[in-house]
């Protein structure tokens, strides 16, 4: 078992016997009101070896308060002490503190790595946000020029704009899928027959322009991105360290996996 799991067992533990107490003390409380003694020692014994089965699992410097206080007050009910009226009334705000509880290992998970944070931060770092606005928007001019009147090409550009808009703040999968979607619209269809109307030459030259400063702020986020990731992973798993060959998804220029996709070419605009 990793240190990790062997974390992770101890939180379920924990919560799975929190729970049991919050469930305990919800029940004894209830009774209490009833006119069964033995039912009420019963409960409130059954009470008892539950909050002490939590501290007994707990490091001192762990143990909250209220569970110390839990154990003492129910123990006063249990030897005859104190009656029922003298432990509700001071019970009560213990339990609050009981059911409002967060153990500070609430938040301990499993180490895994964030692969689309890494990506966030590099991509916030680039250009990618602003070069992507501009490429939306100059596909847009192109759409509500008035000079493209072909009905499924105005479609075609409908759907890549949409398309571009959704998934330029998506994931790394989401940006690249895109991105993929944006160059095979523009080399298989739309640069070459756009390219006939020279009244958008203007709008196709600021878009070409665009596109290829997005390529190369596309493949320094890639690199950046996977130097890191390879740095991390190889960071955490000591395993790693020493294969210089280490598998990790890599990209080329253009946003393609390799080595077993090619590169592909982007819009030639000086043709």
């Amino acid at each position: 078992m990793t240190t990790n799991e062997s974390v992770q067992f101890f939180v379920r533990v924990v919560q799975e016997k929190y729970s049991a107490l919050k469930t305990a003390a919800d029940t004894l409380l209830r009774e209490l009101a009833g006119d069964d003694p033995a039912k009420k020692k019963s409960l409130a014994e059954n009470t008892l070896r539950v909050a002490s089965d939590l501290r007994a699992i707990l490091s001192r410097s762990d143990v909250p308060g209220w569970l110390n206080d839990t154990i003492n007050f129910i123990s006063n009910f249990t030897t005859g002490s104190w009656g029922p009226k003298d432990f509700i009334a001071n019970f009560v705000n213990v339990k609050a503190q009981l059911d409002s509880h967060r153990w500070q290992f609430d938040n301990v998970t499993e180490a895994a790595f964030d692969f689309d944070s890494i990506f966030e931060h590099y991509k916030k770092d680039s250009r990618l946000p602003e070069l992507f606005d501009e490429i939306i928007r100059l596909l847009e001019e192109i759409e509500a020029s008035g000079e493209v009147d072909s009905v499924s090409m105005l479609g075609a550009l409908g759907k890549v704009i949409a398309t571009i808009r959704k998934c330029k703040d998506g994931s790394y999968f989401s940006l690249n899928s895109a991105w993929e979607f944006l160059l095979s619209f523009l080399n298989n269809y739309m640069w070459g027959e756009l390219s006939k109307l020279p009244v958008l030459g203007t709008a196709l030259e600021a878009l070409g322009k665009t596109i290829r400063e997005a390529d190369e702020e596309m493949f320094k986020v890639h690199k950046a991105v996977q130097e890191e990731m390879v740095r991390t992973v190889t960071a955490e798993v000591k395993a790693l360290s020493n294969k210089s060959d280490f598998p990790f998804v890599a990209y080329n220029r253009n946003g393609h996996l390799l080595p077993t996709q090619n590169s592909r070419q982007l819009p030639d605009v000086t043709a």
